[in-house]
């Protein structure tokens, strides 16, 4: 054993490496490097049941990490808008899927449970990505997040639901009455323990390492729960670190559980890669992978950035939130792998959920890396997609200040001009926002301040100061050389939460940039000095 899980992890070290250098997610590496190993190499039943353990081991502490992550507080700040437009992403995708897979012959159940995958995106890659390029903070990446925490919970109670549909087909109806009951009685069980865990906080602080053993003795004994009233230790796992997720010292014990989840859990998608076969690789079959993964790149996309025209979305945001969803989940090898363990999904559909996943990762991490070239290609047949604003043209006539977002910063600007009672319009692209303002009797118009055509309809002359608080460098830095372009008496203001990025606006003629954080930083300190 200790053989074969050596050349399996040399093998998915060179693998990965050279994804790693062109810029693809290493969890490729692993499902190929799974492949090469099942194919060049001979592993027998008790190797293949080793790595079945450890596979299994992996899919435990990331659920039980899941739990732990799974913070409720994400679904305040993200809005109710961002909440609905996730749903009904999830929704619409979910009954396409179906429809195309019973089209091209699958079953009810097997069409549902890969529509249910397909329509799952990867937190992890596109997370990764948007912080490399640091837009987290803009109003797409924020979004983004909103549908990535909507999916998260859905996936859970797709996984959950998926197990108990699975176990009730050998229950009788008194059976499931009984095991409802000891379930509920699992989860008061859950609540008490949770208590108990809360108050003896202080005395599990005193070591990282006893908290550790705490949580691997917690995961374990409520797994070993959990199989003994049929909810499965996948669910178990998952449950245990949802009931732990209001501990103040959960970042410790993320931070413990991390390594361990990230060691396990590789050895879980090497051995996925050990399901891809050879004997599957039939023109129907490479048929179907194209047309999932087609659906996947390109209507995923679509169906996201339509659902997001009705709330009124710019269309640049609806464009790179829809790329977003061009890819497939770890959560959907995750439920393609439990479906096939429960008989629910046959090994040639794992076989295509994971070809489908590799293509799919693989494209849309480009297209999210270089999506603002392909848009600048693209944006001539999106003209189309805004309505426009009736009210725009005459807002847009005389306006001496311009603000440039109204979120954080801009909202307590807006205050201020509205005490010293000067004539000011608000530009946003936060549906939300523009409307609250609206509300208010405040000029205010709806779009993307990074789209010229927008500027375009503007009278020069009597613009005086464009004051930018959003915090994407690089719309500043198009504004700033737009409108000194058009006008140079123009005074532009903006922020830059770097000082790379404050000296290179400065050069192209911004009149005064500052950064928020340097801001509170020195507030703070001569605050401090008050105190001393």
């Amino acid at each position: 054993m200790l053989e074969s899980l050596s050349i399996s992890f040399l093998i998915t070290f060179f693998i990965s490496s050279l994804l790693y250098l062109i810029k693809q997610p290493l969890l490729i590496g692993y499902l190929i490097s799974g492949f090469l190993v099942s194919h060049l190499f001979f592993l027998n039943q008790e190797n293949l049941q080793y790595f079945s353990f450890f596979a299994n081991l992996g899919l435990t502490f990331l659920l039980f990490l899941v739990g732990l992550e799974l913070n409720w507080q994400n679904l305040k700040v993200i809005g109710k808008t961002s909440i609905l437009v996730g749903l009904l992403q999830e929704i619409s995708t979910i009954i396409l899927g179906l429809l195309i897979a019973m089209f091209l012959g699958f079953d009810f159940t097997s069409a549902l449970i890969l529509s249910l995958a397909l329509s799952f995106s990867s937190t992890a890659v596109v997370l990764k990505i948007f912080s490399d390029k640091r837009e987290i903070e803009t109003l797409h990446g924020r979004l983004i997040i909103g549908f990535m925490v909507v999916q998260d919970l859905l996936a859970i109670l797709i996984f959950i639901f998926l197990e108990l549909f699975a176990s009730s087909f050998y229950f009788n109806s008194q059976k499931i009455f009984k095991e409802l009951i000891l379930g509920f009685l699992f989860l008061l069980l859950f609540f008490l323990i949770n208590r108990v865990i809360k108050k003896l906080e202080s005395f599990f602080s005193t070591s990282l390492e006893y908290l550790f053993l705490l949580g691997i003795a917690y995961i374990f004994g409520v797994i070993y729960l959990s199989e003994k009233i049929n909810l499965g230790s996948e669910i178990g796992a998952l449950l245990a670190g949802i009931s732990l997720s209001n501990l103040s010292l959960v970042k410790e014990m993320i931070s413990r559980f991390r390594p361990l989840r990230d060691f396990f859990l590789i050895v879980f998608f090497i051995y996925l890669g050990f399901n891809f076969s050879f004997k599957f690789l039939d023109l129907d079959f490479l048929l179907k992978t194209l047309i999932f993964s087609v659906f996947v790149i390109i209507f995923n996309p679509l169906i996201t950035m339509l659902i997001m025209k009705i709330f009124k979305f710019t269309k640049k945001t609806s464009f790179i939130v829809g790329l977003s969803s061009g890819q497939i989940s770890e959560f959907s090898f995750v439920l393609a792998n439990n479906a096939n363990k429960l008989n629910l999904f046959s090994q040639e559909f794992l076989s295509l959920t994971s070809f489908v996943g590799i293509i799919t990762i693989f494209i849309s991490t480009y297209l999210l890396y270089y999506y603002e070239f392909i848009y600048q290609k693209i944006e001539k047949f999106l003209k189309f997609w805004e309505e426009k604003d009736e009210d725009r043209k005459i807002l847009l006539e005389k306006n001496e200040i311009i603000i440039v977002g109204c979120d954080r910063i801009g909202g307590i600007l807006l205050n201020k001009l509205l005490e010293m009672k000067k004539n000011f319009l608000v530009i946003d692209f936060n549906p939300e926002i523009v409307k609250k303002l609206k509300g208010k009797g405040i000029n205010v118009i709806y779009g993307d301040a990074s789209e010229i055509d927008l500027w375009e309809e503007m009278n020069f002359s009597e613009i005086k100061l464009v004051i930018s608080t959003v915090p994407d460098f690089k719309t500043n830095l198009l504004l700033v050389r737009y409108l000194k372009n058009k006008n140079s008496k123009i005074k532009f203001i903006s922020v830059a939460n770097r000082n790379e990025e404050k000296e290179i606006l400065i050069k192209n003629g911004a009149d005064l940039v500052v950064n928020p954080y340097i801001l509170g930083g020195e507030y703070l300190g001569e605050k401090i000095k008050s105190y001393l």
